[in-house]
């Protein structure tokens, strides 16, 4: 007889493999028992792409979803949603396949964005789910929080280049929703997505928020992030503040990392919001310079002295016993230039001997 190892070493060995697909493949054809093992790392992600028909190849190869290895898969994209749930509209149990996903994200990559699309057969697919990301897609507000709803474990949410049709007060506020603990990435938002998340009934409770380019009334979006001033450990802004009120962050207690990304060199709000920012807590602090076509050449007086008022803040904050933050200032390349201007307006960080990189400006803790 020939000698065989334990089911639990050859699984050992199987998953040493989890990042070598050809090989993970050539267990398959080794032996019936290796192929469980290796199916849960072959079909831990999979990417719906509207090329060769996916879904009836996916349908006619797994007919039987008790025999689906949908249930190993951690983390799933459907890249066109319009054509795979045409494809399934004799009966979505095939979606059903996919009920341990912890991250699912869908995409209207092929798609014409003014097309509305519906999320109801994605609905609870996985009551596991901590992870949801919609980008580029378009659909009735109350389609996209139905969903968020639906799955009582999510924590992160992405929203990019999202359309939502309707308004905040035009959907029924369902009667729980998820805690939403980890992490919020917007991007483009409008206002009534940022609206409905605050309609939630279970309240926010994100630790890190991003959010980039918020169209139209930014007011929901300060909001949002008074919200979560309990909870919140990072937040990234990116738009132009001028036409905005500062951020209000006397009550982030849990702050610890802050990355402004500005236009131009309107700075006046950031030093407003770094103003009421609690500094117990804060240890990184992250500037971005991000366009040159709002700069004036020579720089005016008034611009001069926004960011001699911010360096000034900042070196007070340096300068204190209680906290040290790294302080970093980031060109983007189509600052073309402008981070060596706003260094030169520096005096205080620049002579205290800010670190020079190639767009980089930074002043790190010694101590």
């Amino acid at each position: 007889m020939l000698p065989t190892l334990p089911p639990e070493i050859l699984d050992l060995i199987v998953d040493h493999l989890r990042d070598e697909p050809i090989a993970l493949k050539s267990c398959c054809l080794v032996s019936k028992s290796w192929v469980s093992r290796a199916r849960r790392h072959l079909f831990a992600r999979i990417e719906f792409i509207p090329v060769q028909r996916p879904v009836q190849l996916w349908t006619s190869l797994f007919p039987d979803p008790f025999d689906s290895p949908g249930h190993h898969t951690r983390s799933v994209m459907f890249s066109y949603l319009v054509s795979i749930m045409a494809a399934s509209a004799g009966g979505p149990t095939w979606v059903h396949h996919f009920c341990n996903v912890e991250e699912l994200q869908v995409t209207n990559v092929l798609s014409i964005h003014s097309i509305p699309v519906s999320f109801f057969q994605l609905h609870g697919i996985s009551p596991t789910l901590k992870s949801l990301r919609l980008y580029n897609t378009s659909a009735r507000l109350s389609e996209v929080f139905n969903l968020i709803c639906s799955f009582p474990l999510l924590e992160d949410l992405r929203l990019q280049l999202l359309t939502a049709w309707g308004d905040a007060d035009g959907w029924e506020i369902p009667a729980t929703s998820p805690k939403l603990t980890g992490s919020l990435y917007l991007a483009d938002p409008i206002p009534s997505i940022v609206r409905g998340l605050l309609d939630l009934p279970n309240g926010l409770h994100f630790a890190e928020i991003t959010a980039l380019r918020p169209f139209g009334d930014a007011e929901p979006l300060v909001e949002l992030i008074s919200r979560c001033s309990a909870t919140l450990e990072y937040l990234h802004i990116s738009y132009n503040p001028s036409a905005h009120r500062p951020l209000n962050l006397s009550k982030t207690t849990r702050l610890g990392e802050l990355k402004f990304e500005c236009t131009g060199l309107t700075v006046e709000w950031i030093t407003a919001t770094l103003r009421s920012a609690q500094y117990t807590t804060l240890r990184k602090i992250t500037i971005v310079v991000s366009d040159r076509s709002m700069v004036i050449d020579p720089v005016e007086e008034a611009i001069r002295r926004e960011w001699q008022d911010l360096d000034h803040l900042l070196d007070q904050l340096w300068t204190s016993r209680s906290v040290c933050p790294e302080i970093t200032y980031k060109e983007r390349r189509v600052a073309n230039g402008l981070g060596e201007l706003v260094l030169s307006l520096l005096p205080k960080l620049a002579g205290k001997g800010a670190v020079a990189g190639v767009g980089v400006y930074t002043r790190r803790s010694e101590w």
